[in-house]
């Protein structure tokens, strides 16, 4: 998993996304900023998500995916993790959920990666 290696590498990673174009096969694509070499996330979010839902309107593409970095709760007890959270839409399902996979950090700078669930919109 690309975020995954990019966690290890550099403990970060910026949003990037994927889709599946109608002949089924899958398009990894990232997104480069005119104005700035380091855009916000939500920025990046923002930005491949709605080219992506374009092009989903249009069926140039099947399904289409984004992954960024969340913080979610996972317990009753309020506390919280980092997640990678991986969004993923098709245009013949409105059933499928966001799949979220958290993670931490050892003492040693491990990647240690935890509960995995999905929950829909």
């Amino acid at each position: 998993m690309f975020a995954n290696h990019m966690l290890i590498e550099s403990k970060e990673y910026y949003p990037f996304g994927a889709f599946i174009d109608n002949n089924g096969e899958l398009i990894p694509v990232g997104y480069k900023d005119n104005e700035t070499d380091m855009p916000e996330s939500q920025k990046v979010i923002s930005e491949l998500t709605a080219h992506f839902e374009d092009d989903l309107r249009n069926n140039k593409i099947k399904a289409y995916g984004v992954t960024y970095d969340v913080r979610v709760q996972i317990n009753d007890s309020g506390d919280k993790s980092d997640a990678i959270l991986i969004d993923i839409v098709h245009r013949d399902s409105s059933e499928i959920p966001q799949y979220y996979f958290t993670y931490s950090w050892t003492e040693k700078g491990e990647l240690i990666f935890g509960e995995s669930f999905g929950m829909k919109r």
